[in-house]
């Protein structure tokens, strides 16, 4: 096996070599949807990037960090819809979460990730500011529809965020409940509903 990182071992001081982190995070990405948090592990990360275990180490103290690292390097897109309609925007960026192999990294993935937040400051920061990239993108939906008029001016975006996010993080987390694009679908036209949008279905 080639060491791709054995050049940046030979050339002490220089900065880090852009292609080392890429194949690593590729790596930590195609590990995550395929045996999730709990079976990635340095050695696998190593092996599938072509590096050796101490070059992650010099980067990462530990799978934890190199996890948040490589969801927040952009390998993860997040859609980010403008249509002009509220209704359109949000199935635009809610219907995703209904496939399935989606669906499977997220179980795997964010609740190992909450457990190590729970007793780690770090982690618990850095996860706080990948889970407020997600969020922004709906947030910025419904201000959008504010100015437009679809929505009232005095409701509450960030809770209407949760009502949404919230519904679907607790079904694929908690209850097991299928969560499908009839699901996704009523559960936007139910908040809507609720909260008075304009165009409502």
């Amino acid at each position: 096996m080639v060491d791709i990182g054995e050049q940046e071992r030979r050339r002490p001081g220089r900065p880090r070599d852009a292609a080392v982190d890429d194949a690593i995070t590729d790596a930590v990405v195609e590990l995550l949807t395929e045996v999730g948090f709990r079976g990635l592990t340095i050695d696998g990360v190593a092996h599938r990037a072509h590096v050796g275990k101490a070059t992650i180490y010099r980067r990462w103290p530990g799978k934890e960090q190199m996890v948040l690292d490589a969801l927040t390097a952009g390998r993860f897109p997040v859609p980010q819809p403008d249509t002009g309609s509220l209704h359109e925007d949000l199935l635009a960026y809610y219907l995703p979460l209904a496939d399935l192999e989606a669906q499977k990294g997220a179980v795997r993935l964010m609740p190992a990730l909450a457990a190590e937040a729970a007793v780690d400051a770090e982690i618990a920061e850095r996860l706080h500011a990948y889970v407020s990239d997600r969020r922004a993108p709906v947030a910025g939906i419904l201000r959008r529809a504010q100015e437009r008029g679809e929505v009232a001016d005095n409701v509450d975006v960030e809770l209407v965020v949760d009502l949404l996010t919230g519904a679907i993080m607790y079904r694929l987390y908690f209850s097991g409940a299928r969560v499908d694009e009839d699901v996704i679908r009523r559960l936007l036209e139910g908040v809507l509903v609720a909260i008075g949008a304009d165009g409502a279905r």
